[in-house]
């Protein structure tokens, strides 16, 4: 699946997130998923083991605040993603290193397919995320539609 696609059709955006960790943001991030209808419910906690067991295995926490938790599961048939913003000085952790985290971009991967797109999907974002005035804003962005239009431009 094209990474832009991605980026319009299978993303939903969350503000401030609850959870005082990573971990507890990707569970509320998941939560999301299932409300955009994302992720089946019934699904739901087995997609979230995948992406703690892959989190668990290596950090995805970059040091410029982003992290990129990601796991494979069956759950889904096609990539998606849930992206948690932290706006105003607000933030969460990550659990292994205690480094501040602003913004979660929560990826289910489909187990089956080669590839599956999620690491040009990553790349995309990564591009998008490097420049000054995405993160901008991002920091400051009221709307999903905001958002979404400021990773797809």
């Amino acid at each position: 699946m094209d990474a832009c696609h991605v980026l319009t059709e299978r993303c939903r955006v969350r503000f401030d997130p609850e959870g005082d960790d990573l971990y507890a943001v990707i569970e509320t991030l998941a939560d999301a998923a299932v409300a955009g209808g994302l992720l089946p419910q019934t699904g739901r906690d087995e997609a979230v083991q995948a992406v703690l067991k892959r989190e668990q295995s290596g950090s995805t926490v970059l040091s410029d605040g982003i992290a990129f938790p990601h796991g494979r599961t069956a759950v889904v048939s096609q990539l998606a993603s849930v992206l948690g913003v932290f706006r105003d000085g607000r933030q969460t952790t990550d659990p292994s290193s205690g480094a501040a985290i602003w913004l979660v971009a929560l990826i289910f991967v489909p187990l089956q397919g080669a590839g599956n797109g999620h690491i040009h999907f990553l790349a995309t974002l990564s591009k998008r995320l490097i420049k000054p005035d995405v993160v901008a804003l991002l920091r400051t962005a009221t709307r999903e539609a905001d958002v979404l239009a400021a990773l797809f431009v």
